[in-house]
């Protein structure tokens, strides 16, 4: 019997080891917040920041139900965001990172938001973020509601005010699926440097900003391929980082309205201070444990209940 019962343990020790090494943890390199949404990570308001010290702030009434990984947040597209804090380069300074979300939804008979800044007045109400089902009225920054169209929204905010760009592309999201998006940004190496001083001015355009300026590289993935990526230069303007709170599933409008409000599920969602490699949104995409390692343990109380068997 004893023979019998330690081949047994054997077996489920090598069974949870197997799954243990095999199930990938995601990158925690340049990790500097990460918000899981599991419910024990959930306290009324508050939301635990799990590797970090940055908690976030529940607004409305969201509702903890079955997320990618555990449990998500689901947002009900009338009143309910997440306000993040300004963490590391995503926002409170200037300098490479990666933001990084898992979501599914269903809605798109009206624009929103995964996440969203505006800190500037005038016609360049602009800031940075990513929105679904939208695209920008030609010559304003007005949202209209475009079905199945993701859409990249950036900015560098200056003292002279805000300048940069937005693009999109059709993609159907809104399926009622689980998507992966990872948005990074860096310093342009060499190489995208010296393309970008081949390109020829526009008459209008007497100064390159590439010689001296401000310039950052971008890339987007969807479900870890990359649907995006370029290098905008801005001129030597006081780049300054921006000051308000990011509201996942929302736009913060100046601090003084929030619009586009999310209709569906969040979960994982992760600030770098640095931009990952392709190789590594791959990793974190394929994670089936983020930073678990329940397996290893739960060998503990597995042993202990064979114990008191014997």
């Amino acid at each position: 019997m004893k023979r019998l019962m330690l081949l047994f343990t054997f077996t489920v020790i090598g069974f949870m080891l197997t799954v243990n090494a095999s199930a990938k943890t995601i990158v925690t390199d340049g990790l500097v917040s990460y918000w899981t949404l599991d419910r024990h990570t959930i306290n009324d308001k508050t939301v635990e920041d799990v590797w970090g010290e940055n908690d976030a702030t529940v607004v409305g009434n969201p509702k903890v139900v079955r997320g990618y990984l555990k449990q998500g947040l689901a947002l009900d597209g009338v009143g309910d965001y997440v306000s993040l804090p300004n963490v590391g380069n995503f926002g409170s300074r200037i300098g490479p990172y990666t933001f990084e979300v898992w979501f599914k939804t269903s809605h798109k008979k009206r624009w929103s938001a995964i996440y969203k800044v505006n800190e500037c007045g005038g016609n360049n109400n602009m800031g940075y973020g990513i929105l679904i089902n939208t695209t920008i009225k030609s010559g304003h920054t007005i949202y209209e509601t475009k079905e199945d169209f993701l859409f990249t929204h950036y900015s560098t905010k200056s003292g002279n005010g805000c300048a940069g760009g937005a693009g999109g592309s059709e993609q159907p999201v809104s399926d009622g699926e689980w998507h992966h998006i990872v948005w990074t940004s860096r310093p342009p190496n060499q190489e995208e440097l010296d393309k970008l001083r081949n390109v020829p001015l526009p008459p209008q355009i007497k100064h390159r900003p590439v010689d001296g300026g401000n310039c950052i590289t971008s890339a987007f993935y969807l479900d870890m391929e990359p649907i995006a990526d370029g290098t905008g230069c801005t001129l030597p303007n006081d780049i300054r980082p921006y000051t308000l709170p990011i509201f996942l599933g929302a736009v913060n409008d100046n601090g003084k309205n929030v619009l586009g409000f999310f209709q569906g599920v969040f979960d994982e969602v992760r600030i770098y201070d640095r931009a990952l490699t392709h190789e590594e949104v791959i990793r974190n995409y394929e994670s089936g444990i983020g930073l678990s390692v329940e397996p290893i343990q739960k060998l503990s109380t597995v042993w202990g209940a064979l114990k008191k068997k014997r």
